[in-house]
């Protein structure tokens, strides 16, 4: 390959070149610690400690300068995180390498270990997701508390106890022995909490982050439980958990230096693995608790009342769960009905429209089938009302036929039907066929509500309807056939002088 287009390939893909190198550094350090003796393992353990601690506080603060806001925050944090342990393995260095003595307890390099934490959870927590409700913050902090309890169970029963039961020369040393692997179980939280609800678009540099982290973590919970049992020694090949750590975190800061992360994160749905992730450290703390008893026949004070804890906390859960799906389920249900609505009704003025009135006379034909009883139809134009349009505009026309379909549904019987077809145009449905005199009285009341003036902005608008009425006769009659019969008596109607109304039966004849 040219020397030109490779330097063009390195350039487009150093991130990956970058992860190829860290991973082959770490495989030759962990080689190095199995084949090397303990002179080899102390300089080459210490030493890579350190150095890639230095090398992720370098890295998150190149990502701090090419960044802003929360995001310049969150790597800034976890710089001096990075830093702080570095600090404190430096100082394990120089007791260790330089002075050739052990390193006492406590001694400075605490100090550095245990100050990285609290900077790394609030790197973790200054990262930017997706914004929650306050509903959706409770129970995001009840998952946090329930993956808290599971995992503090978990380490109560493998390191955490063991620690305590081991105990300290004095009380700030074991202070400071208890400090390590609850911090280990903050800082897991931390990270199983907030990945959750982090935008897919941004998750890979926090995936290398929380990696990073959690190896570092269990490095120092495995370190903390050989030494409170006097197992430690030269040659362990988890001490590569803190060398692992640092150099995963250093790569996930070079990959926001590569793309950087701006904007506010989208919105995030819900997972299937979110949903079940706070279950995960509850069941394996059960398990651990079942193996207590199986292996000693006894459960320990702690270990009951904190599952105890953890019981009432996944019920707590449960019930949070279960009032959310009622609360989706009534919310899907009123969305229905509001669905249903805008199917049937017409948008503007509420009324039903020419759906819903097919539906109903073709229902009222069908239900007056076995009787004969006829069902009436009235189809209603409004007389010139391209004049109200293109005097006083389309707004003062809508004005005009929501107050027409006001008038309408207050002229007709409780039991009948209004509804507008569209544009200037209605019908009524008059369920219950009335006689001859009752049907003109109908007619003369909606005429008289559609001549009542209507003020608007300081005009007054005049409002006239010609009606055209059809009554079914045949057990073969359908809802068009009635609106063009209908339509057919209200243009006879108009052609005698309109704002009258007009019978399909007398045209007919």
């Amino acid at each position: 390959m040219p020397a030109p287009r490779l330097v063009t390939n390195l350039r487009a893909h150093w991130w990956s070149v970058a992860c190829g190198l860290a991973v082959a550094v770490f495989v030759a350090f962990v080689a190095g610690l199995l084949a090397g003796g303990a002179g080899a393992y102390t300089y080459l353990d210490n030493i890579m400690e350190t150095t890639s601690a230095f090398f992720a506080a370098s890295a998150c603060a190149v990502a701090a300068m090419r960044h802003s806001g929360r995001v310049r925050l969150a790597w800034t944090l976890m710089a001096v995180s990075a830093l702080s342990w570095g600090f404190g393995q430096s100082v394990w260095d120089w007791f260790q390498i330089v002075q050739g003595v052990q390193v006492p307890f406590p001694s400075a390099a605490d100090a550095g270990y245990l100050l990285a934490v609290p900077f790394a959870i609030g790197s973790v927590l200054a990262f930017p997701v997706a914004s929650e409700r306050a509903r959706t913050f409770i129970r995001t902090l009840l998952d946090g508390l329930l993956i808290a309890v599971g995992l503090l169970v978990v380490s109560w029963d493998t390191t955490l106890g063991a620690v305590y039961r081991a105990g300290a020369g004095t009380p700030m040393g074991m202070v400071l022995s208890l400090l390590y692997p609850v911090s280990d179980v903050a800082i897991v939280t931390m990270i199983l909490v907030r990945l959750s609800r982090v935008p897919r678009t941004g998750r890979t540099p926090l995936l290398f982050m929380a990696a990073g982290l959690a190896a570092a973590a269990v490095a120092d919970s495995q370190f903390a439980y050989l030494t409170a049992n006097n197992t430690y020694g030269f040659g362990n090949v988890l001490d590569a958990g803190w060398v692992a750590g640092y150099l995963l975190i250093g790569l996930g800061a070079l990959r926001t230096v590569q793309r950087p992360l701006h904007g506010r994160p989208p919105s995030v749905l819900p997972s299937r693995f979110s949903a079940v992730l706070p279950y995960i450290p509850s069941a394996a703390a059960l398990g651990v608790t079942i193996a207590q008893k199986t292996t000693t026949g006894r459960i320990d004070e702690f270990t009951f009342w904190t599952v105890l804890s953890l019981i009432g906390l996944v019920l707590g859960r449960q019930y949070l769960l279960g009032l959310d799906n009622t609360r989706l389920l009534r919310s899907l249900s009123a969305r229905e009905r509001d669905l249903a609505h805008q199917a049937h009704h017409d948008a503007l003025t509420g009324m039903p429209n020419r759906k819903f009135f097919h539906d109903a006379v073709a229902h009222a034909l069908e239900r007056g089938k076995p009787s004969r009883t006829p069902c009436v139809v009235m189809f209603i134009d409004l007389d010139d009302f391209k004049t109200v349009n293109d005097t006083h505009g389309h707004g003062a026309g809508d004005r005009v036929l929501v107050a027409v379909a006001e008038r309408l549904q207050g002229a007709v019987r409780p039991h009948d039907v209004a509804a507008r077809l569209g544009g200037d145009e209605f019908a009524i449905l008059l369920n219950r066929a009335p006689d001859a005199a009752q049907l003109e009285a109908i007619g003369r009341r909606i005429l008289h509500s559609l001549r009542e003036p209507l003020v608007m902005d300081g005009f007054v608008c005049s409002t006239r309807g010609t009606v055209g009425v059809a009554i079914s006769e045949r057990s073969a009659d359908t809802c068009d056939e009635l609106l063009r019969r209908a339509d057919i008596a209200m243009y006879a109607a108009k052609r005698e002088g309109k704002d009258r109304v007009g019978m399909y039966s007398e045209v007919a004849a």
